[in-house]
Order: structure tokens, then sequence, then C-alpha cells
């Protein structure tokens, strides 16, 4: 319907196991080494598990298609069937004999198949899909077929796909023979957030044969909340938010789009087998649990976040300091173990304490009203927070690079897998091979690698800043002009002594400005918004300002280019 409109040979997103549109996530890559070595290596059985829709199938149809030629290979993927029924089956996708009425006969002709096979150097593998179908008895003749073999290898390898249910059935204490025989098991999981844009822009590019992007960055967010990184729900949201762009004559999916894409999705139910699987049942008990404890037990506020004076906040601007006095806690590595970590948490509460957090972090108490917590929208709930606390936000969106350049502390959104809405954490510290974040129930500090914390962040960030010299507006856009002599009173304490002190946006103090974009890397057009207002803070030493790397005040003064009288 849509293709010719988007520029697709075909659909980018059919719920069909078409191998061509494979993608590799971390734990697919490691399924398929799992079975490359299994085969070469000559194992008797091997388990590959994972979820509904986590792309088992896809799987194993590109695994059999990167087989060679000295490889037979059996395929069933309809296992409802009895011991008989499974034998006749196998005989006849080896193109054996497989008309016999009992089981002795149909395997004596594979055995004397798979025995010429092996006499001329060729492997043979049943892969059977959806395997947690199969009865106790049909896994029982199964475990009978790995018998066959000579005096140095098995003539019959045997990968079993499917569900967490085939796992559970074999843990099960008469198939406890077949379960030893397993010497290889991997369970897929479902994709990250960035794997997940990563998959939807695969799919996109191998359709529309060419590298394009067709979502906006506000648009991943919500598809992978709605699907939780399963590719099948990940299909049909992209499926149906194409079709709305399509209706409404647009050739980009946008936030708006896929939310509303996704609610009708769930007006008709499409989702609602996410919620009812075991785990998640479980997992919604558990919530509920959590959501219910406040109101039996009294909850006491830490006194690090009771709002009145302190002496932190007294001396806030008495004490000149490159950097913010707080110190962080111990660090926790939990390497792995992030998303569990995640899980655990809450969306309010985690905003909660993030915005607390990178508050306190500027030598400053943090003071919240408890209506806040009514406010649904996170981005509004962070700008009034910062706002009763006299700071400003700045959202960034997917670039970690302008959070590194503009050196402060972050807000930043996490989106776990399964979840629906988001999680909070604050950036403290980065350096090339460590994120320190700080947050959860604990208010913990976290230790972790870049890649690890990619994973899982959704690419929104809220930048908490200070206008120390209240300079109001955009400048020279719509800016007061009492806004112009305090950026120039700025520019010449940082350095730029030619600048003459007045209120008018001139040359000179133009061509300081684009001099401090260009050193700092942010864009260089003159025009002093927020992020050109935290550069030129940053360079003014004595203000008290956190920041995320190591601020090198003489690195500052050998680079910054200014002539000083």
């Amino acid at each position: 319907m849509y293709t010719n409109f988007f520029g697709f040979k075909e659909r980018p997103f059919q719920l069909v196991p078409n191998p061509e549109y494979l993608y590799l996530s971390r734990s697919h890559e490691e399924a398929l080494a799992h079975l490359n070595y299994a085969i070469s290596h000559g194992d008797g059985f091997v388990e590959i598990t994972g979820e509904v829709g986590t792309g088992k199938t896809t799987l194993c149809r590109a695994f059999l298609e990167d087989l060679n030629k000295n490889t037979e290979v059996a395929y069933i993927f309809n296992p409802r069937l009895n011991s008989l029924e499974l034998l006749r089956a196998i005989n006849d996708e080896f193109a054996v004999p497989s008309q016999a009425a009992n089981a002795k006969d149909l395997i004596d002709a594979l055995n004397a198949f798979l025995l010429e096979k092996k006499s001329r150097k060729k492997n043979a593998i049943l892969l059977i899909d959806e395997a947690q179908s199969l009865s106790k008895e049909v896994l029982e003749q199964l475990r009978l077929l790995s018998n066959l073999e000579t005096n140095k290898s098995k003539l019959l390898q045997i990968i079993l796909v499917g569900q967490p249910e085939l796992r559970e059935k074999l843990d099960a204490f008469e198939l406890r023979q077949l379960r030893q025989r397993i010497t290889l098991r991997w369970h897929l999981t479902s994709l990250s957030f960035k794997e997940t844009r990563a998959y939807i822009r695969h799919r996109v590019n191998i359709a529309s044969k060419k590298t394009e992007d067709k979502f906006t960055h506000r648009a991943y967010p919500l598809i992978y909340r709605y699907s939780g990184g399963i590719p099948r729900l990940i299909n049909i949201a992209c499926d149906r938010a194409f079709l709305t762009a399509y209706g409404l004559n647009r050739l980009k999916v946008t936030g708006s789009i896929a939310r509303n894409a996704i609610k009708e999705l769930r007006a008709r139910g499409e989702d609602t087998h996410r919620f009812f699987s075991k785990g998640r049942v479980l997992f919604g008990l558990i919530a509920m649990l959590c959501l219910a404890l406040p109101w039996v037990f009294q909850f006491k506020v830490p006194t690090f976040f009771k709002t009145g004076k302190t002496a932190v906040e007294k001396t806030e601007n008495t004490t000149p300091n490159r950097e913010s006095s707080v110190k962080p806690g111990p660090v926790t590595k939990i390497p792995g173990k992030f998303a569990d970590f995640l899980g655990n948490l809450t969306n309010h509460s985690s905003r909660l304490i993030a915005v607390k957090t990178i508050i306190s972090l500027w030598n400053k108490v943090p003071i919240i009203n408890r209506y806040l917590d009514n406010i649904d929208n996170d981005g509004d709930f962070f700008r009034l927070a910062a706002t009763q606390n006299n700071f400003h936000i700045l959202p960034v969106n997917d670039n970690l690079d302008i959070i590194i350049k503009l050196n402060l502390p972050a807000i930043l959104e996490f989106l776990p897998p399964g979840a629906f809405s988001p999680r909070y954490l604050t950036l403290t510290k980065i350096t090339g091979r460590e994120i320190i974040l700080k947050g959860g129930k604990k208010n913990e500090t976290l230790s972790l690698e870049p890649g690890e914390m990619e994973s899982h962040w959704s690419g929104a960030a809220y930048i908490l800043w200070k206008n120390f010299f209240n300079c109001k507006g955009v400048i020279p856009i719509d800016a007061p002009r009492e806004s112009v002599l305090s950026l120039k009173m700025l520019l010449r304490d940082i350095g730029f002594k030619e600048i003459r002190l007045d209120n008018l946006y001139d040359n000179t103090t133009q061509e300081a400005v684009e001099k401090l974009q260009e050193k700092h890397g942010i864009k260089v057009d003159g025009i002093v918004g927020a992020k050109t207002k935290i550069v030129i803070y940053n360079e003014k030493k004595e203000l008290t300002i956190p920041h995320i790397r190591p601020f090198n005040d003489s690195d500052v003064d050998k680079s910054r280019g200014i002539k000083e009288n």
C-alpha cells in the first residue's frame, strides 16, 4: 500500500522470516556462533530458546542458508507429531523411504542414509523449530536417534529451537538423559534500545536499497517502549507507523505519528499478549506490591533532601572553585546487570531522585514541591523543578557528544527492556573508558562502560545550568539591551579586553562569541543561546560549576587565542 510512496521495493516490516532482513544483535550473533561451533565440532544436541517474536525462525533460516553443500538438512517446523510421525517427517526431509509402518524400519533406513553420507564426509543436521511443542515421548525418541553414531562421531546432529517452555520441559526428571546430552545452550534476549534503533534502520535500508532514516529521533523511544525490544512487535509498530504517515502524506515517521500508531494498536489489542506471559504477570504483581508498600509503611525523607538552609547552601557563591565540592560516594560496578538495575526503578521515583541529585551537585539543597509529582510529562517536571531552584533545563536528544562539550552533569533517560515508561539517572562524570551515573532507590553511584550505558540510553537527556548573569533571551535575536551589556561584561572578564561596554551587539562581540563557539565545538553562528551561554560561563574561573570531566585552566588559557592587554 505505502511501498511506492516511501520508495521501498517491498514492505520492510512484514511478519515473515526473511533471512535477507536478518539483523544480528549481540544475542543473535552469539546464538549463530553457538550453532556454527556445534556443527564444526560435531556436537550431538544444541538448544536455542527465546521469547515469542525474538527472531528464532529468521535466525534458523539464515543459519541454514549459510551451510555448505557438504551438509544435509532436515528442517521440521511443525513438530506437533507423535514419535512415528516425526520419524516419517525426518526421513521425508532427507529423501529417505518414509512409508514404513513401524519405527524400526524407519530408523534402519535413516541409519543407512546417514552412514552413506558419513562415508562421503558429509554432515547431517536435524533442526526442529517450535520444539517446545514436542511431547516427552517424542523428545525421548530424539534421544534414541542421537545414539546413531560411529566409533568416532555422531551421525546426526540435532538442534532444538523453541520458546523458554522448551528448557522447562527438558528440565523434567524423566528427560534427564536427554538433558545431559545437550552440549550447547543459548537463550535469545530482546533488543536493547540502541539495537532496536539499528534494527529499524537496517530493515528500512534493505527495503529502500539505500541508507536513509525514515524515523525521527523522537519516534524510536516510543517504538522501543511499546515493543520492549521484541522484533515482531517492532515490526508491527513500524508497519502501522508507516501506514499512518502515508495517510498523513508525511515522508517521515515523527514522534507524534509513532504515538498515534501505537495508540491504534493498543486499542485493537495488538500487544495484549505481552502482558500475560508468566514473567510479566509476576513482574506486574511485584510492581503493584511495591506501589502499595508506601501506604503501609512510613517513609522518612533523607535529611540530604530536606528543605532549609545548610552550610553548603550558605557558601554557594563565596568559595571560588572550578569544580563542585560534592564528592561521589562509593562506586558500584555492575557489569552485565545494568538492565536489571534499571528494571527495579520506577519512573516517578527515579526522576525525582535524578533532579535532586543534579541540583545537589551545584552545592544547593534541592527544593521540590510535592505537587510536581502529579505532572505526567517528564520534560515539564524537570523544567518546573529546575525553575523552582533558580536553574534552567536544556533538553538534548541522541547526542552524548554535546553533553561532553558542554561539560555539565545531565539527567539521562533510560528505557529498560519491557518497560513502558523511562527511568532516569544522573550523569556525574565521564572519561573515555568510564561513565559514572548516580541514582536508583539508594542513590547509588554506578560505574559503567560507555557501550553498556548507551545500549539502554534512549538518547534523551536534560542538562541543568545556571544563568549566573541573567542574560535573558537569545542574543541578539530577542534579548533585551541589558542582556547584551551583561554579555559584554562577561566576555571582558574572561579575556576579551577589546570589547566596548555598551548595549550594542557589534562585530567585535560577535567575533568573540564565534571564537568561543569554535573552541568548544558547538555551532559557530555568533548567536548566544543556551549552549553558548553555558560554554561562556564555563570560561569564567570564579564561578562554582560542577563538571563531568576535568577542566584544566592552564589548557584553557593556552587554547583561548585571546590577546589580553
